[in-house]
């Protein structure tokens, strides 16, 4: 059984992510979010599409408990979030992966210990962590760039350390901002193999992108969002 099932999130069986007209403003009178309601199963493959500014990025923060709604309810695997604190909340967010659009690297070390960092946090075997490391720097095309300062790789090289990073402790729940923005089409296809693997090892998968060619015909459910309010969901292939 693959580790995102055995660490999986408690509570609900089969929803992962539920936004009940959940809303996000910022001062003075930013409407980055109009309560927008989503349910994603567990185990589910979902992209969040729309322009710049659409909010894809602010829906995503807020289910990675790094912002708070104004308004509206969000649960996590049936818990919901704004109840958490402590121990709890710090529980949560281990079983979360981020890949940031940003990166938020730690530019002065090295890719393979900014990707160990979430898998020693969770005390992960050292001899495991190496093993995974180096898989993942691989199926990246990234094994040169083991020992190289994370501050001295290019831009693409970066975004790919921080989707390893992401997925290197195996949690139940992956969000993505916009993996692809700086890779060309081979790459682009290695980083959506790696995620279609997390996803076939259990892991529910939510991609903020404006790449229509990663979730063309994948027959996965996508959800556009437009200036902050959710238009609609439709199937990938269409």
């Amino acid at each position: 059984m693959s580790n995102s099932q055995d660490d999986a999130l408690p509570g609900s069986a089969d929803i992962m992510v539920e936004l009940i007209k959940v809303s996000k403003r910022y001062p003075p009178d930013v409407v980055a979010l109009h309560s927008v309601s989503l349910t994603i199963p567990r185990g589910e493959l979902f992209f969040v599409i729309g322009m710049s500014g659409a909010g894809k990025t602010t829906l995503l923060k807020l289910i990675a408990t790094m912002e708070s709604p104004s308004n509206g309810l969000i649960e996590i695997s049936g818990s919901a979030i704004h109840r958490l604190r402590g121990a709890q909340l710090a529980r949560l967010r281990q079983r979360i992966g981020v890949a940031y659009q940003d990166f938020k690297l730690l530019l002065n070390r090295t890719a393979a210990e900014n990707i160990a960092i979430s898998m020693e946090v969770s005390y992960k075997k050292p001899q495991y962590i190496a093993k995974r490391v180096r898989s993942l720097l691989d199926q990246l095309n990234l094994a040169d760039k083991h020992s190289m300062i994370v501050g001295e790789l290019s831009r693409g090289e970066q975004q790919r350390v921080t989707l390893a990073r992401a997925v290197a402790n195996s949690p139940a729940l992956i969000l993505v901002d916009e993996p692809t923005g700086n890779l060309d089409a081979v790459t682009t296809e290695r980083v959506m193999q790696l995620l279609m693997s997390s996803h076939k090892a259990g892991a529910t998968i939510v991609v903020a992108t404006h790449d229509e060619s990663i979730y063309r015909d994948r027959g996965c459910r996508v959800m556009e969002l437009r200036k902050g309010s959710l238009v609609g969901i439709f199937e990938g292939q269409r």
